[in-house]
């Protein structure tokens, strides 16, 4: 989210519901409005499973400094450069039915093998469960707060937000349609925002 916030230099957005107040008939739909609240269980599992995919890559890294990645080499290229295979699929591609391909193909099990019994030792697959089922919950908790009711502009903001945070591709699709627009219209709620507050 904050590195969403930090590519739109006119955004000076407040997360608080108590922002969310207004005078007279509005006091009592901001008061009610869940947003505020729904944004911040959904940021809560955002950073559970940030925190989730760091441990489970710190688990992975440990493994492959202890025994490497399964995988062969490859018979030398045109150009010599090393090449490895890390699936069976790889080898049968590259590799010419006979003996050398059996070879390598048998090399390739044993290290898999290796490798599975050394990840349950240390609970890569407890991990990546862990990290699966968190990513699950950010997206059912963003396709539930996406349909929500929006009530204020504060709401929409907090809306595209998520929206943005779960579905655009990255920071190579900033320029790209409709991802540019969508962060164009939330520049502009955001302003609105900020410009209301400053008259208050």
């Amino acid at each position: 989210m904050l590195a969403l916030l930090s590519r739109l230099p006119i955004i000076a957005v407040q997360f608080e519901a108590t922002d969310q107040r207004r005078a007279g008939r509005m006091d009592v739909v901001a008061d009610a409005d869940p947003m505020p609240r729904l944004f911040a269980e959904f940021q809560a599992l955002l950073d559970r499973h940030a925190a989730a995919i760091v441990t489970r890559d710190g688990i992975e890294a440990a493994l492959v400094d202890r025994i490497g990645w399964p995988r062969v080499a490859l018979p030398g290229g045109s150009d010599s450069e090393p090449r490895y295979a890390a699936e069976l699929a790889e080898i049968a591609r590259t590799v010419p039915p006979g003996r050398r391909r059996e070879r390598l193909e048998q090399r390739l099990r044993r290290q898999q093998r290796r490798w599975d019994e050394a990840a349950a030792t240390v609970g890569l697959a407890e991990a990546d469960l862990h990290e699966a089922t968190l990513d699950g919950a950010v997206l059912a908790a963003a396709q539930a707060f996406l349909v929500t009711p929006a009530w204020t502009i504060h709401a929409l903001v907090l809306k595209l937000l998520v929206l943005l945070s779960v579905h655009a591709p990255g920071p190579a699709s900033d320029e790209t349609s409709p991802w540019r627009e969508l962060r164009l219209i939330l520049a502009d709620l955001s302003r609105l925002t900020a410009a209301e507050r400053a008259i208050r």
